[in-house]
């Protein structure tokens, strides 16, 4: 790991006119430098410190350097401070389910890093709909009794820490919401959004959107703006809330047009701001939008004029206001998997693109979470998931730190 200069005078030899910058002193007299490495010679609240400052993807590096460094990462204390990475998904068979929430974790182990019971939810003991996540926060729906027969309310919770906000109803008829997305940075803001794409009629997935809806914590209300896109009308091309990315202040979800035919649509937390723009790749049967490193990906399978599937892609989005993609990856579909006895024609969902890694996450049959490093071209089973077939995944980031918007 790279330490700044600011750190490193922190171990020059102490001047004997001047005490020691450290406490407690890093070495055994304040004119002797200690043996061992830089690392070694750190404090722990130094390498707190230090880590802080730094991408969660170097804090995960961080464990390895010995088990000094493991035990401060992991300490409880010291996670609010911290960076943190993807953690895992939670997945679910249907659109309405029962506590416990199921999960599995990137290294493989289903352990999620709290309790799945999620008994601090109101209403915990009634079906809870897990809809969608974001930066460490979940979107739920929670049935109540008192409203009648399918009666809900949409809670945002925070497991890490158990607090949660339960939201005014937002007026739209459960039919003219075909999907319903959550929106929070908080690089950005301690506030988040909520964001329902409502339609005139809920009849099939491709369903012509009329305008959003849009709930902000900061106010504590919900707006509706009509849709405000040049040209056609617009289609939602899924309606599950893992087509949607939120980003910089706008949330990207994928969409269909006449002129552009497979496209991306954004629209920001005021349903002032209205675009789409055309996905790159021709075919967009299969592909999958998602944030990675900071930047809108498009992953996909790539097709023959058989419909065979023969390379797998992933573009970079360089400007949204022009619409430009750049590839950033392409591999043969027959060199992506030698080495298993995986095939991309047997059925393959895209779950996720890692926050901070080259790695794109895929469902294979269904039940197999698969992970394919963009580095070294391979592809590795994660876990198997015989409990249950999912039909949706929500990537999921621990969030330690306590936030306004929410409260117990």
């Amino acid at each position: 790991m790279q330490i700044s200069n600011n750190h490193q005078l922190l171990l020059r030899r102490c001047s004997p006119d001047l005490p020691c910058p450290i406490r407690p002193c890093l070495c055994r007299s304040c004119s002797v430098i200690p043996s061992g490495t830089p690392a070694e010679r750190l404090t722990g609240d130094l390498v707190v410190e230090i880590l802080s400052r730094v991408s969660a993807k170097v804090v995960c590096r961080s464990k390895c350097v010995s088990k000094h460094w493991l035990g401060l990462i992991n300490h409880p204390d010291h996670r609010k401070r911290l960076p943190q990475t993807l953690a895992g998904f939670f997945y679910g068979s249907n659109t309405t389910g029962h506590l416990p929430f199921h999960f599995t974790s990137v290294s493989g182990d289903r352990r999620p890093p709290f309790g799945t019971s999620f008994t601090f939810l109101p209403n915990h003991h009634l079906p809870v709909n897990l809809l969608d996540s974001c930066n460490g926060l979940l979107l739920c729906r929670c049935y109540h009794v008192s409203g009648g027969v399918g009666a809900f309310h949409y809670v945002v919770c925070n497991p890490a820490t158990e607090k949660w906000v339960v939201l005014p109803n937002s007026g739209k008829a459960t039919d003219n919401v075909a999907t319903t997305c959550l929106g929070f940075d908080p690089a950005l803001s301690s506030h988040f959004h909520v964001f329902e794409l409502v339609v005139e009629h809920n009849y099939s997935a491709s369903t012509e959107l009329s305008g959003v809806a849009v709930y902000s914590s900061e106010t504590g209300e919900w707006v509706y703006k009509e849709e405000r896109w040049i040209g056609e009308a617009t289609w939602l091309a899924g309606r599950h809330s893992s087509t949607a990315v939120f980003h910089d202040g706008l949330l990207f979800f994928s969409a269909f047009d006449p002129d552009l035919y497979d496209c991306v649509a954004m629209v920001d937390t005021k349903g002032e701001t209205w675009m789409k723009f055309r996905v790159p790749s021709g075919q967009a049967d299969d592909g999958f939008i998602h944030l990675s490193q900071g930047r809108l990906h498009f992953a996909n399978f790539e097709r023959d004029n058989d419909g065979v599937v023969i390379r797998f892609v992933v573009y970079v989005l360089e400007n949204y206001q022009t619409g430009e993609w750049i590839l950033k990856h392409g591999i043969e579909t027959s060199n992506m998997f030698e080495w298993t006895d995986l095939c991309p024609d047997g059925g393959f969902d895209f779950i996720a693109i890692h926050l901070e890694c080259n790695l794109v996450f895929f469902a294979a049959d269904g039940i197999i979470l698969v992970c394919y490093n963009m580095d070294n071209r391979r592809v590795k089973v994660i876990s198997y998931l015989a409990d249950v077939k999912p039909l949706s995944f929500l990537p999921y980031v621990p969030l330690y730190t306590e936030s306004r918007s929410l409260h117990i």
